[in-house]
């Protein structure tokens, strides 16, 4: 079993209750330290997940605060009433920072490996979407965000939606390659993940490019020419900043 294959499986069932890859999970943790510790810290991350959404709220939290404010004169009442809405929002504010941490927090070390797993968990919801066209002008009003644009189309264009990457906004860009399809992600800069120039697996390759602010990074099928989009991007596309 290779790193990839073995990352996805644990990634998919920590515990390894499913049996689609448990022989070849378990074996690989015996036989291999490294993959050993993977296992354990996601089992750990795992049950810290799962202890953190069994906490229940009172179901009558709501009706002892309204019940307090109450009890206090129209001017307190109005104080009380700005104190609790700030608790609230800060309370809401670091709830949803948690989860996002939790949801978008990477095992992975550097650019190359996250981008491979983001293309294996999308990969399958755009092999039956060949025929759709996005246009140049709705390309460069999302490249907007990231103070850039292209001057002009470098493929048939499938799909430009904004994503998550380690928990950043980016561009996810979809395009109809010569041998399949070729997904290329636009980024601010990360320092958390290590910088790939260039990374491969035994179905996808790819590369990572810098400009200025913002990355973007490359993945094709192994049979896709890399450079010939690279030198497509460098021809066209256009910063602001």
């Amino acid at each position: 079993m290779d790193d990839m294959q073995f990352r996805r499986g644990i990634y998919a069932d920590p515990h390894n209750n499913d049996d689609t890859f448990s022989d070849e999970i378990l074996l690989a943790i015996k036989s291999d330290p490294e993959k050993k510790q993977l296992s354990k810290e996601i089992i750990q991350l795992d049950n810290k997940i799962s202890q953190a959404m069994s906490v229940d709220v009172p179901d009558d939290l709501v009706d002892k605060l309204i019940f307090r404010q109450t009890l206090a004169s129209h001017q307190q009442q109005k104080r009380k009433q700005r104190i609790y809405l700030a608790i609230a929002a800060s309370f809401t504010l670091a709830i949803g920072l948690t989860l996002n941490f939790i949801q978008f927090s990477s095992a992975y070390d550097s650019l190359g490996d996250y981008a491979l797993a983001h293309v294996y968990y999308e990969e399958n919801n755009y092999n039956n979407n060949m025929d759709a066209k996005v246009s140049l002008a709705s390309l460069n009003q999302k490249m907007a965000s990231f103070d850039g644009g292209f001057l002009s189309s470098i493929g048939q264009l499938i799909s430009a939606d904004y994503c998550r990457f380690d928990g950043m906004k980016s561009l996810h860009l979809v395009f109809q390659g010569k041998t399949d399809i070729v997904t290329i992600f636009v980024l601010p800069a990360n320092q958390a993940l290590s910088f790939d120039d260039q990374f491969k697996d035994n179905k996808f390759k790819g590369s990572s490019h810098s400009f200025k602010e913002t990355n973007i990074i490359i993945v094709t099928d192994k049979n896709e020419s890399l450079q010939k989009w690279q030198n497509s991007i460098n021809r066209n596309i256009q910063w602001n900043t």
